[in-house]
């Protein structure tokens, strides 16, 4: 495993563990409205892997390196932690 996939993977692990929160959250409140959260979650999964496959074709096209991404979305990260508090 290189540097790249260990940051990838370490992002998402922490994204996925975000994500399933905010699905339970959706799930509690939105019950009885009718939303497909099953629909919502795959349509999730699928935007997550074309991200994953669009950074990964930036990183070996050069645009950024891993470390650069890495930072990116660390900052963005705290950010919409500042946001939510």
């Amino acid at each position: 495993m290189d540097v790249i996939d260990l940051l990838w993977n370490t992002g998402q692990d922490r994204q996925l563990r975000e994500v399933h929160e905010q699905v339970n959250q959706i799930q509690s409140e939105r019950a009885s409205k009718g939303v497909n959260i099953r629909e919502l979650l795959a349509e999730n999964a699928e935007l997550r892997l074309r991200l994953g496959l669009l950074v990964r074709l930036l990183i070996s096209k050069g645009v950024f390196n891993a470390e650069e991404f890495a930072a990116h979305i660390a900052e963005t990260q705290s950010n919409v932690e500042d946001i939510r508090e």
